[in-house]
């Protein structure tokens, strides 16, 4: 079985010994209409009056993390490992094989973000997993193999190192100036008005002022909200789809390939050292969604907001390198 193991250096967690499984189904689309034999079966779905599927959830195949085992966390030295406990989970976003978001209406964008929400709420109730992500690769540039539109649902005991970044800078922030960061930033945001693709009442989408990729573009709501699950008002909800539907229509014109996830608050109340000032992270955390526009310019750099995972063991890859002959 794959496991996570800490870098003593980067305090990074990574998934090693994956191996996948390649399908039987060859030539056939597993996520098609008639196809949902070739999938586990579903966890979740919404349907139309006919009773037929319109957003489908299930295991995935080949998932990451297991749900069926302990945690077993254990030292070897100096190093960290344990079990990888969690759950993959596969979202197929509607019934069509070729539409993109573009071209999405306002309910396939209602009927995603439900889905979305549903299942970050219902696996936040096990409580050995510590974040729950949502994320979504589309095009081959982005490693994604299926052309299906679906999303990945992540639930893991370990925090995403880029996530641990922002709840670290922020919590900082915050001690400083007894303030949001992202209030803060939306508010200079629309001070200057330099980076601001749109806006409405309730969200506003920029350009980051450090923008790790061309085009990368950011959601976030105009009010403060740890928590992407807990968006329950109908009116808002629209605002959200208006300017989501918005964004990926210029997004799609730029690329055909492009990584979304969405930073939600983990399933803890606050992380920290005994020694450091306990503020709950609902208090300074900011949930957004973030579109990461990817080209032939930075396909080859690998993104903060996923974890590593790795198919080959270390010791696996030692004694290979130690027996080639050169």
């Amino acid at each position: 079985m794959a496991e996570l193991r800490r870098d003593p250096v980067t305090g990074n967690w990574v998934v090693v010994g994956y191996k996948t499984v390649k399908s039987d189904s060859v030539g056939l689309c597993p996520f098609c209409p008639e196809n949902e034999h070739l999938t586990p079966k579903a966890i979740r779905e919404y349907k139309d009056k006919d009773g037929s599927w319109l957003v489908r959830c299930f295991s995935a195949i080949n998932p990451i993390f297991v749900i069926e085992a302990d945690l077993k966390k254990r030292g070897e030295g100096i190093y960290d490992k344990m079990n990888n406990v969690g759950a993959h989970e596969v979202i197929v976003e509607n019934r069509s094989h070729t539409k993109t978001m573009s071209d999405y209406t306002d309910r396939d964008y209602l009927l995603l973000l439900e889905m979305y929400q549903e299942r970050i709420l219902d696996l936040k109730k096990d409580k050995r997993f510590n974040y729950i992500q949502i994320f979504k690769n589309h095009g081959e540039l982005t490693g994604s193999y299926i052309m299906h539109p679906h999303s990945h649902v992540l639930s893991t005991s370990a925090l995403p190192q880029r996530i641990e970044l922002e709840i670290a800078h922020s919590k900082i922030h915050y001690i400083q100036k007894e303030r949001c960061l992202f209030c803060d930033i939306i508010k200079e945001e629309t001070r200057q008005n330099k980076r601001v693709v749109s806006m409405n009442s309730s969200f506003i989408s920029i350009c980051p002022f450090a923008s790790r990729f061309p085009f990368e573009t950011w959601i976030l709501p105009r009010f403060h909200a740890d928590s992407f699950e807990n968006l329950h008002d109908e009116g808002t909800k629209r605002e959200l789809v208006g300017i989501f539907s918005d964004i990926m229509k210029r997004i799609e014109k730029l690329t055909n390939a492009y990584t979304i996830v969405i930073h939600s608050s983990p399933n803890v109340v606050e992380i920290g050292s005994h020694d450091e000032e306990h503020i709950p992270i609902a208090e300074h955390f900011h949930w957004h969604i973030e579109i990461l526009p990817r080209d032939f310019r930075t396909s080859k750099y690998k993104r903060e907001d996923e974890f590593y995972v790795v198919s080959i063991t270390p010791e696996e890859a030692a004694k290979s390198l130690k027996e080639e002959k050169v």
